[in-house]
């Protein structure tokens, strides 16, 4: 297999994950990239920050490991057109983040519960679109996806061993109406990942090597 297998994954990364409920019920999470990233408490900004979760799905195909990523219908009022996880907001009806995850999953590219092996989170992390996102990391068996189309262009995937590689690491400035923020990349192929999906996949290649801040990645 080229990468990591997933008996690796489970015993590398699965115990630096949280445990999914302790995450989601964190007293607080983290907000900004890089130097300038700071704690911020859901007792004082909860209100501010819905609740919300995403898969990060490790696809075990037989020869390697990918994550699954879609790419979101340019027309949606929020992020149109990005590249980001299956996921959502929590809903009523949800038991916590996984509940969300995973329904958000099966919902949007089809991916269902079965033969997936939730490993743990990623500590929650808030976006500056006032969402207080759990990561949900879990390996899922191969799928035939079925995109939701009213919000879902495309669903492809990528090498974890990509992923994992800081060298494919890039920092950027990004502007947003008229305003300039630093953020993540990933350029892989015809895909440009930024933003808040790049930064979930850099925290986890940093929780693969056993490091926590990083320092801002090259510039492209």
């Amino acid at each position: 297999m080229s990468g990591p297998t997933p008996d690796e994954v489970r015993a590398r990364l699965g115990p630096r994950l949280m445990a999914p409920d302790a995450a989601f019920n964190a007293p607080g999470f983290k907000f900004g990239i890089g130097a300038e990233e700071r704690f911020l408490s859901v007792a004082e900004h909860g209100v501010a920050f819905r609740p919300a979760a995403v898969l990060v799905a490790l696809i075990t195909h037989e020869d390697e490991i990918t994550v699954l990523l879609t790419e979101r219908n340019a027309d949606l009022p929020d992020h149109g057109g990005q590249i980001s996880f299956p996921g959502g907001r929590v809903e009523d009806g949800d038991g916590g983040a996984v509940d969300t995850a995973l329904r958000e999953a099966e919902e949007e590219v089809g991916l269902g519960a079965d033969g997936l092996c939730v490993l743990g989170a990623l500590e929650p992390l808030g976006t500056i679109s006032n969402y207080r996102v759990t990561p949900i990391v879990a390996l899922a068996p191969p799928f035939e996806s079925v995109p939701q189309a009213a919000e879902v262009a495309n669903v492809f995937e990528i090498p974890l061993s990509f992923i994992l590689d800081p060298a494919n690491h890039r920092f950027m400035e990004r502007g947003r109406d008229g305003r300039s923020r630093a953020t993540y990349a990933i350029p892989y192929g015809e895909w440009f990942i930024f933003g808040f999906t790049a930064r979930i996949l850099i925290k986890l290649a940093l929780l693969w090597r056993g490091e926590d801040v990083p320092a801002p990645p090259s510039r492209p």
